[in-house]
Protein backbone atom coordinates (compact mmCIF):
# COMPACT_ATOMS: atom_id res chain seq x y z
CA UNK A 1 0.00 0.00 0.00
CA UNK A 2 3.10 2.42 0.94
CA UNK A 3 4.44 1.52 -2.73
CA UNK A 4 1.36 2.34 -4.32
CA UNK A 5 0.59 5.71 -1.99
CA UNK A 6 4.99 7.17 -2.97
CA UNK A 7 4.05 6.29 -6.41
CA UNK A 8 0.69 7.79 -6.96
CA UNK A 9 2.55 11.16 -5.01
CA UNK A 10 5.52 11.17 -7.28
CA UNK A 11 3.23 10.92 -10.72
CA UNK A 12 1.20 14.27 -9.18
CA UNK A 13 4.35 15.88 -8.50
CA UNK A 14 5.75 15.44 -12.13
CA UNK A 15 2.18 16.10 -13.34
CA UNK A 16 2.37 19.78 -11.75
CA UNK A 17 6.35 20.22 -13.10
CA UNK A 18 5.31 21.13 -16.61
CA UNK A 19 5.87 25.19 -17.16
CA UNK A 20 3.01 27.40 -18.22
CA UNK A 21 3.38 30.55 -20.16
CA UNK A 22 0.84 32.08 -22.97
CA UNK A 23 1.80 31.02 -25.73
CA UNK A 24 3.81 33.23 -28.16
CA UNK A 25 2.16 36.04 -30.38
CA UNK A 26 3.38 36.15 -34.16
CA UNK A 27 2.52 39.21 -36.20
CA UNK A 28 0.84 39.08 -39.76
CA UNK A 29 1.59 41.65 -41.70
CA UNK A 30 0.66 42.14 -45.57
CA UNK A 31 2.74 44.04 -48.46
CA UNK A 32 2.13 45.52 -51.74
CA UNK A 33 4.97 47.58 -53.29
CA UNK A 34 5.45 50.12 -54.87
CA UNK A 35 2.05 51.69 -54.61
CA UNK A 36 0.37 51.58 -57.78
CA UNK A 37 1.00 54.95 -59.67
CA UNK A 38 4.27 55.98 -58.14
CA UNK A 39 7.45 56.23 -60.82
CA UNK A 40 10.27 53.71 -59.28
CA UNK A 41 13.62 52.95 -60.80
CA UNK A 42 14.99 49.44 -60.08
CA UNK A 43 18.36 47.81 -61.13
CA UNK A 44 19.02 44.46 -62.10
CA UNK A 45 18.25 42.06 -59.64
CA UNK A 46 15.92 44.21 -58.27
CA UNK A 47 12.22 43.50 -57.20
CA UNK A 48 9.79 45.35 -59.23
CA UNK A 49 6.53 44.72 -58.00
CA UNK A 50 6.35 42.79 -54.24
CA UNK A 51 3.38 41.41 -52.51
CA UNK A 52 2.30 39.18 -50.27
CA UNK A 53 1.61 37.56 -46.11
CA UNK A 54 4.30 37.60 -44.01
CA UNK A 55 3.94 36.08 -40.36
CA UNK A 56 6.57 37.00 -38.14
CA UNK A 57 7.55 35.62 -34.82
CA UNK A 58 9.92 36.17 -32.17
CA UNK A 59 13.30 33.78 -32.21
CA UNK A 60 16.42 33.30 -30.15
CA UNK A 61 19.09 33.10 -32.61
CA UNK A 62 22.51 31.24 -30.60
CA UNK A 63 25.59 32.63 -32.21
CA UNK A 64 28.04 30.05 -30.47
CA UNK A 65 27.60 26.98 -28.91
CA UNK A 66 26.94 26.72 -25.37
CA UNK A 67 29.41 23.78 -24.01
CA UNK A 68 27.60 23.27 -20.48
CA UNK A 69 28.20 20.55 -17.70
CA UNK A 70 24.64 18.93 -17.97
CA UNK A 71 23.44 20.21 -21.12
CA UNK A 72 24.88 21.87 -24.39
CA UNK A 73 23.27 24.23 -26.47
CA UNK A 74 23.80 24.05 -30.35
CA UNK A 75 24.14 27.16 -32.27
CA UNK A 76 20.96 28.43 -34.37
CA UNK A 77 17.05 29.37 -34.20
CA UNK A 78 14.93 28.95 -31.59
CA UNK A 79 11.37 29.69 -32.26
CA UNK A 80 9.60 31.39 -29.06
CA UNK A 81 6.87 29.00 -27.83
CA UNK A 82 5.68 31.96 -25.01
CA UNK A 83 6.22 33.91 -22.00
CA UNK A 84 4.98 34.03 -18.38
CA UNK A 85 6.26 36.47 -15.34
CA UNK A 86 9.65 38.10 -16.72
CA UNK A 87 10.67 34.65 -18.39
CA UNK A 88 10.79 33.79 -22.50
CA UNK A 89 10.55 30.07 -23.27
CA UNK A 90 11.85 28.89 -26.90
CA UNK A 91 11.24 25.56 -28.46
CA UNK A 92 14.78 23.45 -27.12
CA UNK A 93 15.41 21.79 -30.74
CA UNK A 94 19.32 22.66 -30.13
CA UNK A 95 20.08 20.86 -26.54
CA UNK A 96 22.17 17.94 -26.24
CA UNK A 97 21.90 15.87 -22.88
CA UNK A 98 24.33 14.37 -20.53
CA UNK A 99 23.36 10.80 -20.04
CA UNK A 100 22.70 11.75 -16.63
CA UNK A 101 21.11 15.16 -16.61
CA UNK A 102 17.04 15.29 -16.22
CA UNK A 103 15.38 15.64 -19.78
CA UNK A 104 14.17 18.92 -20.70
CA UNK A 105 10.85 20.59 -21.99
CA UNK A 106 12.32 23.91 -22.64
CA UNK A 107 14.88 26.94 -23.10
CA UNK A 108 14.51 30.16 -21.90
CA UNK A 109 15.56 33.84 -20.69
CA UNK A 110 14.70 36.13 -17.46
CA UNK A 111 14.12 39.55 -17.71
CA UNK A 112 16.58 39.59 -15.00
CA UNK A 113 19.77 37.78 -16.34
CA UNK A 114 19.40 38.87 -20.16
CA UNK A 115 22.93 37.37 -20.85
CA UNK A 116 22.25 33.67 -19.89
CA UNK A 117 20.26 30.50 -21.73
CA UNK A 118 18.38 28.43 -19.33
CA UNK A 119 17.26 24.65 -19.65
CA UNK A 120 14.20 24.23 -18.06
CA UNK A 121 13.60 20.57 -17.28
CA UNK A 122 10.91 18.45 -17.06
CA UNK A 123 10.98 18.79 -13.22
CA UNK A 124 10.83 22.67 -13.79
CA UNK A 125 14.52 23.07 -12.51
CA UNK A 126 16.64 25.82 -14.81
CA UNK A 127 20.16 25.26 -15.26
CA UNK A 128 21.54 28.86 -16.66
CA UNK A 129 24.56 29.48 -18.44
CA UNK A 130 26.31 32.92 -19.94
CA UNK A 131 25.67 32.62 -24.04
CA UNK A 132 25.83 35.20 -27.04
CA UNK A 133 22.74 35.39 -28.27
CA UNK A 134 19.88 37.91 -29.38
CA UNK A 135 16.09 37.99 -29.56
CA UNK A 136 14.58 39.45 -32.89
CA UNK A 137 11.64 38.90 -34.77
CA UNK A 138 11.80 37.04 -37.76
CA UNK A 139 9.61 35.37 -41.09
CA UNK A 140 7.82 31.83 -39.08
CA UNK A 141 8.68 29.10 -41.38
CA UNK A 142 5.55 27.05 -39.74
CA UNK A 143 3.04 29.78 -40.56
CA UNK A 144 1.02 30.52 -44.01
CA UNK A 145 3.61 33.46 -45.34
CA UNK A 146 3.43 33.78 -49.26
CA UNK A 147 5.38 36.50 -51.56
CA UNK A 148 4.71 37.15 -55.39
CA UNK A 149 7.38 38.95 -56.71
CA UNK A 150 8.66 40.96 -60.31
CA UNK A 151 12.62 40.65 -60.84
CA UNK A 152 14.09 42.87 -63.49
CA UNK A 153 16.77 40.55 -65.26
CA UNK A 154 18.13 43.35 -68.09
CA UNK A 155 18.02 43.92 -71.10
CA UNK A 156 18.73 44.73 -74.84
CA UNK A 157 17.29 46.85 -77.38
CA UNK A 158 13.87 47.20 -77.10
CA UNK A 159 13.70 43.76 -75.63
CA UNK A 160 13.82 43.41 -71.41
CA UNK A 161 13.70 40.35 -69.43
CA UNK A 162 11.22 39.95 -66.34
CA UNK A 163 11.38 37.10 -63.72
CA UNK A 164 8.53 35.77 -61.88
CA UNK A 165 8.99 34.14 -58.72
CA UNK A 166 6.93 33.04 -55.83
CA UNK A 167 7.71 31.97 -51.89
CA UNK A 168 5.62 29.78 -49.38
CA UNK A 169 6.53 29.40 -45.86
CA UNK A 170 9.97 31.24 -46.45
CA UNK A 171 10.52 28.49 -49.18
CA UNK A 172 10.57 29.08 -52.58
CA UNK A 173 8.33 27.30 -55.03
CA UNK A 174 10.65 26.47 -58.18
CA UNK A 175 7.18 25.17 -60.32
CA UNK A 176 5.72 28.58 -60.24
CA UNK A 177 8.93 30.54 -61.07
CA UNK A 178 9.23 31.77 -64.92
CA UNK A 179 11.13 33.84 -67.01
CA UNK A 180 9.43 36.12 -69.61
CA UNK A 181 10.81 38.67 -72.15
CA UNK A 182 9.39 41.76 -73.21
CA UNK A 183 9.60 43.97 -76.69
CA UNK A 184 8.64 47.48 -75.63
CA UNK A 185 8.22 48.80 -79.31
CA UNK A 186 5.19 46.33 -79.00
CA UNK A 187 3.78 48.02 -75.98
CA UNK A 188 5.49 50.15 -73.01
CA UNK A 189 3.17 47.90 -70.54
CA UNK A 190 4.06 44.49 -69.35
CA UNK A 191 1.60 42.30 -67.08
CA UNK A 192 2.44 38.82 -65.51
CA UNK A 193 -0.20 37.22 -63.16
CA UNK A 194 -2.58 40.16 -63.21
CA UNK A 195 0.10 42.62 -62.72
CA UNK A 196 0.91 45.38 -65.00
CA UNK A 197 3.51 47.98 -65.40
CA UNK A 198 4.11 50.63 -67.43
CA UNK A 199 7.45 50.96 -68.76
CA UNK A 200 8.96 54.40 -68.96
CA UNK A 201 12.11 53.95 -69.57
CA UNK A 202 14.79 50.25 -69.44
CA UNK A 203 18.30 49.67 -70.49
CA UNK A 204 20.46 46.45 -69.17
CA UNK A 205 21.54 47.98 -66.22
CA UNK A 206 18.13 49.63 -64.69
CA UNK A 207 14.60 49.98 -65.03
CA UNK A 208 12.36 53.70 -64.43
CA UNK A 209 8.53 52.29 -64.46
CA UNK A 210 5.09 52.87 -62.49
CA UNK A 211 2.68 49.98 -61.46
CA UNK A 212 -1.04 50.23 -63.05
CA UNK A 213 -2.41 47.22 -61.36
CA UNK A 214 -0.57 44.85 -58.94
CA UNK A 215 -1.03 40.47 -58.43
CA UNK A 216 -4.38 39.99 -58.26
Amino acid sequence: MKKILAVGALAALLSGCAVKYAPAERRTQTFDEPEVGVVTTAEVGDHLLRKGVLVEENVLSLKTMVDGFAYDILPGDYPQLGQNQGEQFFQPTGVVRNPLADQFQSISVKDTKPDQICVVTVFAARACYDADFEIAKRAAARDASFQQTLIYSGGVGKKINIGYREFSNNSARPAFNNDVEYDLSTSREIGYKGALLEVLKADNSSITYKVIRSFK
